[in-house]
């Protein structure tokens, strides 16, 4: 992502230390992640002081002689922890794991996710499962990797960990009830918790709709109706949308219920279903925002 400048991640310095990945890497990372030491809702604590540093694995209780790097709040609970190694340190298992995972699990902590990187790697793990939910080398990092760094640690993560959830969509579903691809139909305020550039001219938006469950529906819009989206975004939110999508990574997130805006339009079913190795989904395509 551009976020880190011109980094060579295959050619790092030799003198690239973890001070480095903590300022370079780890710090941008959160940023555009939405989190900020000055913001109380996503809010970076920087090396935290524990009160109680033990952590009891087992019948034994081990002393936690460090602090972890960050440890990240989202409105006012701890969410996960973040740890900054050098390029030559071991991220993938072995005592840097072992020490983040005594952090993740501390009693004054206690968060299911922990993430560490070395400035070639970033690696995330859950608690309670043995290896790790997502690794990739930052050198050959894809917008897919990028994603799912998103859906694993943004604070909607946290907040609304459905808007994520891919398995049920809207689209297949009413593909499976009979609903023709011609047929217009009608969607009024529906709060919008996500907002993407797919393509120069093509957006998408995610939304939550209500059937017999609760099902997300994706819905793309060319530029010709930017300027009528844009009439149904809240002023006080307006330039925060623009300048989001308009830089990489291309995207925005509400992460608060406030940051979320209802939106009135008309849309039809598109006419292929998208796959990849992790999702089947069928977006809608706005006619018009109403």
């Amino acid at each position: 992502m551009s976020i880190f400048g011109n980094i060579d991640f295959n050619n790092l310095p030799e003198d690239y230390n973890e001070s480095s990945v903590r300022e370079e890497i780890v710090a941008p990372l959160l940023k555009i992640l939405g989190y900020s030491s000055s913001d109380k809702e996503n809010h970076i604590i920087r090396e935290p002081h524990l009160e109680h540093p033990f952590t009891q694995i087992g019948t034994k209780s081990y002393r936690v002689t460090e602090r972890p790097d960050y440890l990240i709040q989202v409105k006012g609970k701890n969410a996960f922890i973040i740890e900054a190694k050098s390029p030559k340190q071991n991220i993938r298992n072995g005592k840097h794991v072992e020490q983040a995972y005594s952090y993740a699990i501390n009693r004054q902590v206690q968060v299911q996710r922990f993430v560490l990187c070395n400035g070639k790697e970033i690696n995330i793990f859950d608690v309670n499962k043995i290896e790790s939910v997502l690794h990739f080398n930052l050198a050959t990092a894809t917008e897919d990797n990028w994603g799912k760094v998103f859906e694993l640690l943004s604070p909607m993560a946290f907040i609304n960990p459905n808007i994520f959830n891919y398995k049920l969509d809207y689209g297949i579903w009413c593909v499976r009830n009979g609903i023709k691809q011609d047929v217009l139909q009608n969607f009024y305020n529906c709060y919008i918790t996500y907002v993407g550039r797919l393509e120069d001219n093509v957006f998408t938006f995610m939304t939550v709709v209500k059937k017999d469950e609760e099902l997300l529906a994706s819905f793309d819009f060319e530029m010709s109706l930017f300027e009528d989206f844009m009439k149904q975004v809240p002023d006080k939110l307006k330039e925060k949308v623009k300048i989001a999508i308009r830089k990489s990574p291309f995207r925005y997130i509400a992460n608060s219920e406030e940051e979320s805006f209802p939106l009135n339009f008309s849309a039809y079913l598109s006419g292929k279903i998208q796959r990849n190795e992790n999702e089947e989904y069928l977006p809608l395509k706005v006619k018009e925002f109403i």
